[in-house]
């Protein structure tokens, strides 16, 4: 009985000292547990503990391996002056050699060294050869006075640790070349920090995140960096390593979306770290709400890709940019799978401030690519909310859409070029309305959406006289046009009618001659449209114009005849 409950007394205290050493241990991993000092004395403790270990074998197999005795003598009359010499020059040559390579990197590589430093590998093996060449020097000492024979060490030193130091440099050498490489760098920094990602989820790590110097510590390591990626995207000249690091962000984000579920809700309270990180300074008076919705982290990653995108725009990187929009798409997508509300609203935001950029973008360099290839991802995730049946957001970007549209056509006046962007606006709500009507919304909620897409542009309202009021608005009109013959084709001619009705506002101001000249040149484009443009875009050389139902554009000038009324738009039509 009292063995009993001694052995039970005794498991209950060894499982209370494992938790408490999981806590610890996690606690030093999160307070900075690996860096620059503790690794440095890891690494110089275990080399010593590992040459003194070598150095003891090599004394037993010398005593056991009698056929070797004779030699020994021999080898207690070589000369050592050479050893530590050879020791510094190989020390030497390897340092300088890292040292130029790494400086040169540092120029456009911010924060290399500390890299460099932090690596295991270096570490080992800057300790050896400083392990080496003191190993070579004690033997020296110990050779010349003579109070110890210890063939074994010399013998060690000379043939063993000298040549392995010696064949190791050059590969060594190559092995950093490799490591400082921007690639390599920025791959780096995302095996780190997905790796602290995971260590979120873990249980021991959860009791840390009660105690704040450890959630503080965890926020920096984290918010650190990322704010490194947004250097190296600021820094580096080329596009595969901004490719890189725009596409490592994004899959950083949504690994931790769908991590953040097993994460212990206090890892989410504030810290220091957070307030005084850059991309929250003037966020202070919405540091309350991102602390109660959990989202400073994608704050933090979707504040650095629109702040690369705006960097972007400018550098007039279209495909890079129009990645950014992509990655926003893709960290959407997971969000929506995960029914992750607070994550989609921030999507949306950032969706809706990036047009705002390539608005502002397009108007002063009379540029509309970027636009247009950001549109089509916004349209991309819209499609996502309604697969997913997440309603109320899609009508709301589908607002949104009409919104930036009419801002579109009102700058047209100062960059022309936003005129095709308008066009875009349109074929993209046009795509999502027929994608409603295939996953059966109700007719209601379709004719809502129709209106907005009526009040996309507005009717000219320039001088009638003017050349340019023909081509004004013309291919917003053909888009409609073309929706109203779909809705014919499936059965819906009220929703015609209603884009019908829409039309005689441009015939009130046109008037009946060139109304009707648009018209007529609108039934001719649809009829002739062909599936692929002739030229290629950044989204290929899909034409935005075509569409399949051109057989209904009889019955669509029959309904336009019928909703017009006959004493004043008659022979206009």
């Amino acid at each position: 009985m009292v063995r009993q409950l001694f052995k039970s007394v005794f498991l209950s205290v060894l499982m209370a000292l494992s938790q408490i050493l999981q806590v610890l241990f996690n606690g030093l991993a999160f307070m900075g547990w690996g860096s620059l000092v503790q690794r440095m004395v890891i690494t110089a403790i275990t080399t010593l503990l590992g040459l003194i270990a070598l150095d003891r074998a090599s004394f037993l197999a010398w005593q056991r391996l009698s056929w070797i005795e004779p030699w020994g003598e021999a080898w207690l009359r070589l000369d050592l002056g050479f050893a530590p010499e050879i020791w510094l020059a190989v020390i030497g040559v390897t340092l300088g050699t890292l040292v130029i390579a790494i400086s040169i990197a540092a120029q456009n590589i911010p924060k290399i060294t500390e890299l460099y430093m932090q690596d295991w590998f270096s570490l080992f093996y800057m300790w050896f050869l400083i392990g080496g060449g003191c190993h070579a020097v004690v033997v020296k000492a110990i050779a010349e006075t003579q109070v110890v024979q210890q063939p074994s060490s010399l013998a060690l030193n000379v043939y063993v640790l000298l040549p392995a130091a010696v064949l190791m440099a050059v590969p060594y050498v190559f092995y950093v070349l490799r490591s400082i490489q921007p690639t390599t760098v920025i791959e780096k920094i995302c095996r780190r920090h997905l790796q602290r990602l995971l260590r979120l989820v873990s249980r021991s790590a959860h009791p840390s995140f009660h105690q704040v110097p450890v959630r503080e510590a965890c926020h920096r390591e984290l918010l650190e960096s990322l704010n490194q990626l947004e250097n190296l995207l600021e820094y580096l000249a080329f596009k595969e390593p901004k490719l890189q690091i725009i596409q490592k962000l994004s899959q950083l984000l949504q690994a931790f979306i769908q991590l953040k579920p097993k994460i212990d809700p206090h890892f989410f309270e504030g810290s220091e770290a957070i307030r005084t990180d850059v991309s929250f300074q003037t966020m202070m008076d919405r540091f309350p709400m991102q602390q109660q919705r959990n989202i400073f982290y994608e704050q933090k990653v979707f504040r650095l890709l629109g702040n690369a995108y705006a960097q972007l725009l400018e550098e007039a990187s279209f495909d890079l940019a129009a990645l950014c929009g992509a990655e926003v798409r893709r960290v959407g997508a997971v969000a929506i799978a995960l029914r992750d509300q607070w994550v989609i609203d921030l999507v949306v935001v950032r969706f809706n401030t990036m047009l705002r950029f390539a608005l502002k973008h397009g108007v002063n360099n009379n540029e509309a690519r970027n636009l247009y290839s950001l549109i089509f991802h916004y349209r991309g995730f819209i499609e996502d909310l309604i697969h997913q049946e997440e309603r109320q957001k899609a009508r709301e970007c589908f607002f949104y859409l009409r919104r930036y549209g009419n801002e579109a056509y009102a700058l047209g006046k100062l960059s022309p070029a936003l005129y095709f962007i308008v066009d875009v606006f349109a074929a993209e709500m046009r795509s999502l309305l027929m994608l409603v009507h295939a996953q059966g919304w109700p007719l209601g909620t379709q004719q809502q959406l129709l209106v907005e897409l009526l009040k996309i542009d507005s009717p000219p309202q320039s001088d009638p006289l003017s050349t340019e009021l023909k081509q004004l608005n013309s291919g917003v009109r053909t888009l409609q046009i073309s929706l109203a013959l779909f809705y014919l084709d499936v059965d819906l001619p009220n929703f015609a009618k209603q884009i019908a009705e829409d039309l005689l506002d441009d015939f009130r101001v046109l008037g009946a001659p060139l109304f009707q000249e648009t018209l007529q040149g609108i039934y001719e484009n649809l009829q002739n449209a062909q599936p692929l443009f002739w030229e290629d875009t950044d989204r290929g050389n899909e034409n935005l114009y075509y569409t399949t139902h051109a057989q209904h554009i009889g019955s669509f000038k029959a309904l336009l005849m019928d909703a017009t009324h006959p004493s004043n738009t008659h022979d206009g039509l």
